[in-house]
This record gives C-alpha cells, structure tokens and sequence, in this order.
C-alpha cells in the first residue's frame, strides 16, 4: 500500500524519490547539498550562526515519541528530511526579507499542556454566536471543553488513529505535497517531525453546514518559552459547504512558538469560506504554512487577518486541480513597533476554465515591517484562465517598511491577468477636511485608517472586527 511504502523510506531512497519532494533542496547536481546529505551534523556547523545552533538543540531537547507507530514513522522520516535541510537565511529566497534574529534567540523547555484548561480562559475571545468549536490549548486537543454535537450527522471530527484506512491514506499522502507537506520547507517539515497527532475535519457528502465551525488555538505559556505544534486536516466531500474559523490567540503575556499545518482539500462542487486569524501575544511568535487543493467547481473563499506576534508570517498554497475552479482569497495585516508580519502566497492554475483573484491590505506603523510575497502560476493548457491579484499598503510612521512583490508566472496565451502594488500614507487633504468638520486629527487619522481596511474586515465575525478596531487605536 502507497502509504506503508513511504514509512519505509529512508535517505537515499528519499533521494530517488525526489520528485516527491523540493526540488531546491533534492538537486544532485548541487555539490554542497551532496555534502549536507552525507552528514547532517556538519549541515549544522557550517552555520555561522550560534543562534540558530543554540535554538535547534533547544528544540530538539523537546520532542518526544508518539505511540502510534504510522505517526512515530513519518515524524522520523521528517527528522531524517529536516537534519538536512538548511535554516532559513537571507541566502532562502522565500526568507531573504523576514528578519529571524529575534526569532532565532527563543529557547525552549519542556511544558505541562494540560495544566492550563479551565475553559474560562476562553471567555473574551469565544464568538457566543458560534455553537460548534473544537478547542486547542498549548496544541492539544480538549475534547471535554469542545463542541460539535450540532453537526455531528454532517461532519466528523476524528485523530488518525480513528479513520479507516482509505482517509489515513488521503491524510498522509497530504502531508507530502504542498506548502503544509515534506515539500512545504523548513517549518512544515518541522512539523511534521514534532507531530504528536493529526486531525481529520471531514465534511461528508452533499452536506451543507448552517454555522461556522470555530478552530480555537490557545496559547497559555507565561512562566517558560513554549512550542506548540499542530496539525489539521479539512476535506469537503462533493457538494458540500461550510465555513471555518482558525483562530490562533493567546493572553498577552504568553511566550511560545507555534508551528502549525492546514491542509485543505474540496473535492467536486464544494465549497468553504475559510478565516484564518492570528492574535497571539506581542511576546510570542507563529508561523502558519496550509495548503489548499481544489477540484472541479469547487469554491474556496479564504481570508486571513493578522495582528499578533513579534514575528508570524503565513505561507499559503492553492492548487486548482479541476475545471472550474474558483478561489478568492484577501487578507489584513496590522503591524507596529519593531514587529514583522510575513504573508508569501502560491496560487497555481493547473486546470483550464478556473479563476482567482487576491486582494491583500497592510497597515505599518513605528518601526514595523511588513511582507507581501504572492506569486500566481497558469501553467501549460490552462486556458481561459483569469486572474487577478492586488496588493495595497498605508505606512504610518517614517520607520516602518513594506516589502511587496507580486508575481505572476504565465506559460499559456488565452488568459487574463493583472496585478499590482500601490503603497501610501494617510492624505492630508483628507485629514484636513475631517477636521474642519470638527474632528480631531486622531480621530481623523483613526477614522481613515479604519476605513482603509473595512472592505477586507467587514467579512470577519463582529467579535473580531471590534479588536481589530481597538489595535487600529493603538498604532495611530
């Protein structure tokens, strides 16, 4: 079976299967990775950085070995991918203009995941208009505190020790491909290597699901520097629709890395509005990589919204693997002081007839950086394929930096397609107006800046809007 024959895999049978995996890294031809593959340990020394050698034994020091032994199997054949695979660097492409010098300085130790449960925590970020939530805390599943019983005839909630064989096996040939698989880099195979379970959302066939599902991760990690890790798998059978929240927070005081993977898969003429929000503590730091593939006339509506973090970035993926398919996908960053927020995004259209457009807004204030990298790919015989991708950013303060590239990869002729980057400041002819109509330059300046991300906003719950509105007052 295609499943046991990739747990059996070891490096040089790993190599052969190259085209499984990264490209960029799997090159014979590259002399000094040849070196890298012949001992891993001197991969490490190689760097100069005592940071990045310090932080990988501190997170080494914490992974622990899984029972199930499928998992415990692919979490090695990971280990084995990742002692071989280089740090990110300003050398990486996709890491050239994040900086990780802060990053690199966390140290971790071992935690107590379940101390911390008292659902109360919760409070001031549950959405009492959702009944369905499947919680997390410090990367653990709660069941006890967890609530699905409102679509238990439509969907199934389930670990991979818990689905038959024919879903572990879609499951673990996911964990392969993609930005959130072994092809995905770094931080995805790092994932993979610290699993301790994988989660199965499965939507079932020709079902349509009335209330968001809401994906609570909560980080509560105050006394030591904590590393949470999470995996979470949602497939929409044919004809089906629902809608999903992942919602990563924490309180503020918390100090943790989370490293989690979604792996997203909607078979024929399904569809899911998908919000990702990300409002962890200023003192802690995400990393998100989730891929998605999208079959014939199946629909994906994605937003993402994030405002927390010293450092997070997001590494999105879609593929559109049928015809007529659609994906929509806009996203919000706020970032101020000396924080960094990373959003690199793939769109590829394999397929002819599919369309997608993305629409990205920044704000960046103090000495904030942000990131902007989207690249969309029409490959060979997609034709009549449209696309359109735009990304617009309001710097707040002389310090702060966007960095925006869009990208667009086309290798076909009967397709249309634009892309953009605008950036600005707040328009002080506007700012005048408002105040000789009796509004006060913050007000004003609030006002502006408030109504330049509205458009993307207003398609996120009332709850998340309300905090969205109240870190908008902190960086003006």
């Amino acid at each position: 079976m295609l499943f046991i024959k990739a747990l059996q895999w070891n490096k040089n049978q790993i190599l052969k299967k190259k085209s499984l995996f990264s490209n960029k890294f799997f090159d014979v031809n590259n002399e000094k990775k040849k070196f890298a593959l012949k001992n891993s340990k001197i991969l490490i020394k190689m760097d100069k950085s005592d940071d990045k050698k310090d932080w990988y034994k501190s997170i080494l020091s914490i992974r622990e070995k899984t029972e199930d032994l499928t998992l415990e199997n692919w979490k090695k054949t990971a280990m084995n991918i990742l002692q071989n695979t280089p740090f990110p660097s300003k050398k990486d492409e996709s890491w050239k203009l994040t900086d990780l010098s802060k990053f690199f300085k966390m140290r971790f130790s071992e935690r107590n995941l379940r101390k911390n449960n008292n659902p109360k925590i919760l409070e001031n970020y549950m959405m009492p208009s959702v009944k369905n939530r499947i919680i997390f805390i410090n990367g653990e599943f709660q069941p006890d505190i967890s609530s699905i019983k409102n679509i238990e005839n439509k969907a199934s909630f389930l670990s991979l020790n818990e689905v038959d064989t024919l879903k572990k096996i879609e499951i673990l040939e996911s964990m392969l491909k993609g930005e959130s698989g072994m092809d995905g880099g770094f931080f995805s195979i790092l994932n993979i290597a610290f699993l301790k379970d994988v989660f199965l959302l499965n939507v079932f066939e020709n079902m349509e699901l009335d209330e968001p599902i809401h994906l609570i991760f909560f980080g509560n990690n105050k006394e030591t520097t904590g590393f949470f890790n999470s995996r979470l798998i949602i497939m929409g059978e044919s004809n089906s629709s629902f809608k999903i929240i992942q919602h990563h927070f924490s309180n503020s005081e918390s100090i943790y890395f989370e490293n989690s993977s979604t792996t997203i898969r909607l078979k024929e003429k399904s569809s899911l509005e998908f919000a990702f929000v990300n409002e962890i503590s200023q003192m802690s730091s995400h990393i998100t990589s989730i891929h998605a593939e999208l079959e014939t006339k199946s629909n994906l509506n994605f937003i993402a919204s994030s405002f927390g973090g010293f450092m997070s970035r997001i590494s999105l993926g879609i593929d559109l693997n049928g015809k007529e398919a659609n994906c929509e996908v806009k996203g919000i960053s706020i970032t101020d002081k000396s924080n960094s927020t990373d959003f690199h995004s793939r769109i590829s259209h394999n397929y002819p007839n599919c369309r997608s457009s993305q629409f990205q807004k920044n704000l960046v204030s103090g000495k904030g950086r942000s990131i902007f990298a989207g690249k969309i790919q029409v490959q060979h015989g997609s034709y009549q394929t449209e696309a359109d991708q735009l990304c617009k950013t309001l710097l707040l303060s002389s310090d702060s930096r966007i960095d925006s590239l869009p990208i667009l990869e086309i290798n076909n002729e009967d397709v249309k397609c634009t892309h953009g980057s605008t950036v600005s400041d707040l328009d002080q002819n506007q700012i005048f107006y408002f105040q000789s109509r009796g509004i006060s330059d913050d007000s004003a300046k609030f006002l502006l800046t408030l109504g330049f991300i509205e458009e993307i906003t207003s398609k996120l719950p009332s709850e998340i809007q309300k905090r969205l509105s109240a870190e908008v007052t902190k960086i003006i």
